[in-house]
């Protein structure tokens, strides 16, 4: 009995590692990386709010939202690219860092959503979402597993 029970451990523990239980590292750079160049958009209507802007295949990007545990890395598709840091800004230690990264989501085939994420931050590392600016006022797929932050912008 103890061997059929040491055994079928073994085995269980074999599975789960196996099937996933290990973290998923998120995708890499590809070898022909966007270089994101960050805009400013302000939001007149709104208390003239200010967002970080990226423009992706001809549409422009604003923040949008941030992950709730629905979230798994199955939800990304590929990276794309990287934001370049601001050589002005005096938090940036190194202009050429290409670990504030971009990825297109797996079940978000328009790309109306595009998630940032610090590759260099290891703990308590927060995924945040852009959404794209032309579908403010319409009916779109928000996948599940992004927790919106209540711009006004967004608001309908």
């Amino acid at each position: 009995m103890q061997k059929i029970l040491t055994a079928t451990c073994i085995v269980m523990i074999c599975i789960f590692t196996l099937t996933g239980c290990i973290k998923k590292s998120l995708p890499g750079l590809p070898d022909n990386a966007i270089a994101f160049e960050m805009e400013t958009f302000q939001d007149k209507k709104h208390d003239d709010a200010l967002f970080g802007t990226i423009e992706y295949n001809g549409r422009v990007y604003i923040p949008y939202g941030t992950i709730n545990n629905h979230y798994n890395q199955s939800h990304i598709a590929s990276c794309i690219g990287y934001i370049i840091q601001d050589e002005q800004s005096s938090s940036v230690v190194d202009p050429n860092n290409t670990d504030r990264r971009i990825y297109t989501l797996s079940n978000d085939p328009e790309h109306n959503f595009l998630m940032e994420y610090d590759a260099s931050t290891k703990l308590m590392n927060q995924p945040g979402f852009f959404r794209a600016m032309d579908t403010k006022g319409k009916s779109i797929f928000i996948p599940n597993y992004i927790d919106t932050l209540e711009y006004e912008f967004w608001e309908e």
